[in-house]
């Protein structure tokens, strides 16, 4: 099992070699919320049009959330956007706001978040030393761990007790949930039905917070199995909890090299076959339970 891993590691970095990132860092006000939202950007080396992915935090979390994960995206050529979402990010920690903060207006407000970055960088050329110029806004990805997972689900299409409204936006094209779970207003084929866009879910069997709530590792395999069949993937990794998605090093996060690489190796494809059309990335994805020990899973329908 050692030198099985070792050599998955030894594929990614040849596969997926480091290179020069830019990075900046704003705050972006949203007059018609009255709302700042603070981001980070990450520009991958060179001048040519890149795809966009989004990333939204868990519940608590700030622009460090995903760095993991994004360093690795910008490295294979797409630029990332880390959201910071006021009202459920690292304000609310401390005094036991976290449950109060875990509420559908705070999930309204992260959905509209997204739509509102959307619409900053279609029309700001520039953020510093960022040429934001390059970013293929025909070709956006989201992405979230745990409430960035919901996040991600609502932004892609879930269901949600908004009535009146979608929280939608059709110009995400592709989707990955870190930690997903289920809808606690709708059933699950009446919440996740309608998400249409390629979606890739990856959770662990030890995915679970109970001092936060009842959702079980088994539930966050859910959203997945009410989607709308094509292009849907689930990635479960034996023994992963629910740290290890957020893609951060912290203390307590149990991460093994082999998690940390099977998440990057999973994403990396994904984007490549959904953002770019890769037909060899598709092939490869397809086929990715068999580059995994026999205790992970990898499903898709």
């Amino acid at each position: 099992m050692a030198l099985f891993r070792a050599a998955l590691a030894l594929a990614c970095l040849a596969v997926w070699p480091a290179s020069a990132q830019t990075i900046c860092e704003a705050k972006w006000r949203d007059t018609a919320r009255d709302r700042i939202v603070p981001v980070r950007i990450r520009m991958p080396a060179g001048t040519a049009r890149v795809p966009l992915i989004l990333f939204s935090h868990g519940l608590g979390g700030s622009l460090d959330a995903g760095t993991l994960w994004a360093r690795a995206w910008a490295e294979d050529g797409n630029a990332v956007i880390h959201l910071q979402h006021p009202g459920s990010d690292s304000g609310i920690l401390g005094g036991g706001r976290l449950r109060q903060a875990m509420s559908a207006e705070q999930l309204r407000a992260r959905a509209l978040d997204v739509s509102f970055v959307l619409n900053q960088v279609a029309r700001q050329p520039r953020e510093g030393a960022c040429d934001l110029t390059r970013l293929d806004l025909r070709r956006i990805g989201m992405a979230g761990h745990s409430f960035g997972a919901q996040t991600s689900l609502v932004v892609a299409g879930q269901a949600t007790p908004f009535a009146q409204e979608t929280l939608a936006d059709r110009r995400v094209t592709a989707a990955v949930a870190l930690s997903p779970q289920p809808s606690m207003a709708l059933p699950d084929a009446a919440a996740f039905g309608g998400i249409n866009i390629p979606f890739l879910s990856i959770t662990g069997t030890e995915d679970a917070l109970p001092w936060l709530n009842r959702v079980t590792p088994k539930d966050r395999e859910r959203p997945f199995r009410a989607m709308a069949p094509g292009d849907k993937y689930l990635l479960v990794l034996a023994g992963a909890n629910h740290g290890v998605f957020s893609g951060q090093d912290r203390p307590g996060v149990a991460a093994t090299p082999h998690m940390r690489d099977a998440v990057v190796r999973a994403t990396i494809l994904f984007w490549r076959a959904t953002l770019r059309g890769d037909a060899a990335a598709r092939a490869k994805l397809a086929q990715f339970g068999d580059t995994l020990p026999a205790e992970d899973r990898f499903e898709r329908r």
